[in-house]
């Protein structure tokens, strides 16, 4: 009696799994989304062709949906809650884990989502509107922000996002003050920046050496261990003697944790024969994202150990919550 119970339990939990493995079997079956933190900017070219050659992979269109706000926090709830699971991706930076600090609730946790694949990664640069602040290079910025407290204005993509951290861990590093002014999108900010209603701003490589095509916006300082080669001009913070100014951001594609197994690796392999192609490579070195040459599971491990340090910032730094 008690085998024959334990054979048709058994049988009962092999019947309820089998809509499930005939869904994964079948996947995808239709477009899926790729929802993204941001307006559209800089990098939407790269993100875009990101979602056709993953599609491609895939045999299905990939939809681009930029879904703008908090931080990126409206993103990542929407994903999170979105069903049917796997047809709602998203495509995420270093907010995915600010957010977790920057706000009381933010509506998930970093492990509720496990990774695709990881684009790459690239460091921050410091962009200044010349027309408003009379100096060339950072040691005269700083000098100048010291003699005149209170009125430097910086772009912040929100509370979670690198700009922000960058501003607020250098004005604790120098002494300088500060005034961050929120946007809701890299273009709004950058017209702002060109209007003057902000005197600087923390941007990506990429976003920089594309602000820096005005020559109303020069570049004077990027956090790489190593100057760029597509802007060999412009010194890293570590050679101006600010070695801990090493903030960077990932992007990286995530579904989430209780997607399939066998979802998430269709999901993984296509991404991997995307990034493996020499194109997306192209692509990838001409946006400045240096390859992610580890793991997946070594991904989430720094992820994690990011989490801590943002949560060590936002202490030592008394940065507010939302």
């Amino acid at each position: 009696m008690h085998s024959t119970r334990i054979l048709v339990l058994g049988f009962t939990a092999l019947l309820a799994t089998l809509p499930l493995l005939g869904r994964a079997q079948d996947y995808p079956s239709k477009p899926i989304r790729m929802v993204t933190m941001y307006t559209e900017n800089a990098n939407s070219v790269r993100d875009r062709q990101l979602g056709i050659k993953l599609g491609e992979q895939l045999g299905v269109t990939i939809v681009f949906d930029s879904k703008a706000g908090g931080g990126g926090v409206i993103a990542t709830r929407d994903v999170y809650r979105a069903q049917p699971i796997g047809y709602s991706l998203l495509l995420a930076s270093n907010n995915f884990v600010g957010n977790t600090f920057a706000y009381k609730e933010p509506g998930y946790k970093i492990d509720d989502y496990t990774p695709v694949g990881v684009m790459g990664q690239t460091p921050y640069a410091l962009v200044i509107n010349s027309a408003l602040l009379p100096v060339t290079n950072l040691a005269q910025f700083v000098a100048w922000a010291k003699a005149n407290p209170g009125k430097i204005f910086y772009g912040s993509l929100g509370p979670s996002a690198g700009s922000n951290l960058s501003a607020e861990r250098f004005k604790q590093m120098t002494g300088i003050s500060m005034t961050g002014v929120p946007y809701k999108g890299g273009d709004q900010m950058a017209l702002a920046m060109l209007a003057g209603d902000i005197h600087v701003s923390w941007l990506t490589l990429n976003s920089a050496r594309t602000r820096m095509q005005n020559k109303q916006i020069i570049g004077i300082a990027t956090a790489g261990e190593e100057r760029s080669g597509l802007m060999p001009d412009l010194p890293t913070f570590k050679e101006l003697g600010y070695p801990e100014m090493d903030t960077n951001t990932w992007y990286a594609l995530f579904a989430p944790a209780g997607i399939p197994a066998p979802m998430l690796t269709k999901l993984r392999n296509a991404y991997a024969k995307v990034n493996d192609a020499s194109d997306w490579k192209a692509l990838m070195q001409l946006n400045q994202l240096d390859p992610f040459k580890g793991t997946l599971e070594q991904f989430m491990a720094g992820v994690r150990k990011e989490a801590v340090k943002l949560g060590e910032d936002y202490r030592r730094l008394n940065l507010p919550q939302e």
